[in-house]
Order: C-alpha cells, then structure tokens, then sequence
C-alpha cells in the first residue's frame, strides 16, 4: 500500500445501461485514488453482471476502463462478488481487480484485522438462495448457457433475476442482526478486529465478538446514500460521505 493511504470500502451500487449515476459513480471513483491506497468494492456493481465480453455493456465497459486506470496509478483495487455477479474473476481478475472473491476477503489496514464479504451468505436459512446460488454458477450450468444463442443469453438472465428479486420478501424485510451478529463472531480473531459487509443496503455499526470490542460495519447502497466505510492508515475507521 502507498505510505499514508487509506481504505475505502464502497457498497452495492447496481448500475444499470443508461444509468443516469453512472458518470457521478465514475468522478466518484476518479476522485478516490488521490488518498486510497486500496479501494473494495462489496458486490454488485452492477444490477447484473455476466462478465463475458459478448454480454457486457457500455456501462460494465466505462466502469472497468476507470477501474484499470486507478490501478495503474497505484491504487489496488478488490472485488467481492455479489449475488448479481457472475464469472468476474475468471474475466476480470489482473485487469480491472487486483484480486477477486466470491467468499471474503481479509483487509488488514492500519493494524486492524478486517474481514470484508458481500454478505448474502450470512443467512443460513436462506436455503433457496443457496440453492440457486451453487447452481447457477456451476460449470454445468455455464456451458448450458453458452450453449443458447447470444441474442437470448442476456435476457434469459434478466428474467431469472427479476424473478429472484421477489422470492425470500420476509428475509428480505428486516435487517437479520442476530444472524449478522453471528456471522461476525466467526471472524472476529483479535482484539480491535472488524467485519465488514455489503448486501442488506442498509448503514449500520455493531460491537460484536465474545470481548465485545470487534465491529461490524454493514454498508449503505452507494447509489442512494453517496456514502462509504475509510479506514485510514492509522486504524480510525468510519462512515463518510463520498
């Protein structure tokens, strides 16, 4: 990391073609590198994302050139994959996104242990979205879909996602703090550690863990809150407006 940088995590932000955000999300992003030495972004930047180059748009196309341009200034960049994000690593690892992951990432910033996921598997009951979540990002299941001719591949997916939107409405109604609570719990591993997590579009900040002295911090969608999580070089982390 640069000496005297920060980490700055950013929320869901699902952008979608014609976004009228997305040239606000791109200065956004162009006006990080200055002090980021690292910048994660939680999962979902777009509404969908198939990075397959056949698929992806101009809006996943604007997005990734900027992502590629920070690293070039020196800014790292990570990807936590979310539950609209499919093959991103497999694409954009090593090009847009210095490292990507579908299941967490450790972030340890200014002496702070942290551990960042998207957050849609800290649900356990959720066993339809589990389901639909190992099956749809199977091999099997990609080599069907690459099967059906292009001009149906996108819309298909549109379609499942919409779909997928209106299942689980009374898991999706109430922030599950216990089940969060929990979760963190788990990766809590030192005094003075932090779990942070995107996923639920709501800002919260939790003392969690056996001591209670870890954190949790769950991240506000982007689009609607213009806000993120930094963590600067010395430790201090908090939310602030972007």
């Amino acid at each position: 990391m640069r000496p005297g940088s920060d980490l700055v995590f950013v929320g869901d932000v699902h952008l979608d073609r014609d976004d009228p955000d997305l040239p606000a999300f791109l200065t956004y992003l162009r006006g990080l590198a200055p002090r980021a030495g690292r910048v994660v972004l939680m999962g979902d930047l777009f509404n969908l994302w198939i990075a397959a180059p056949e698929l992806e748009q101009e809006h996943h196309r604007a997005v990734t050139a900027c992502l590629r341009s920070m690293r070039s200034q020196g800014t790292e960049i990570h990807y936590l994959e979310g539950n609209r994000d499919y093959r991103i690593a497999r694409e954009h690892a090593g090009g847009a996104f210095d490292t990507v992951s579908d299941s967490g990432l450790r972030e340890d910033w200014g002496g702070r242990g942290i551990w960042a996921a998207h957050g849609d598997l800290v649900n356990p009951k959720d066993l339809q979205y589990r389901a639909w979540r190992t099956v749809s990002r199977s091999t099997a299941a990609w080599w069907l879909y690459s099967a059906i001719p292009r001009a149906r591949r996108f819309a298909i997916a549109e379609s499942i996602e919409k779909k997928m939107r209106a299942t689980n409405v009374d898991m999706k109604q109430t922030f599950p703090e216990a089940l969060v609570r929990e979760y963190a719990s788990r990766h809590l591993t030192r005094n003075g550690g932090a779990v942070v997590l995107g996923h639920f579009h709501v800002e919260k900040e939790l003392l969690a863990g056996p001591p209670g002295d870890g954190r949790v911090f769950v991240l506000p969608e982007w689009k609607g809150s213009r806000r993120h999580l930094r963590v600067t070089s010395s430790g201090t982390m908090g939310f602030e407006a972007s």
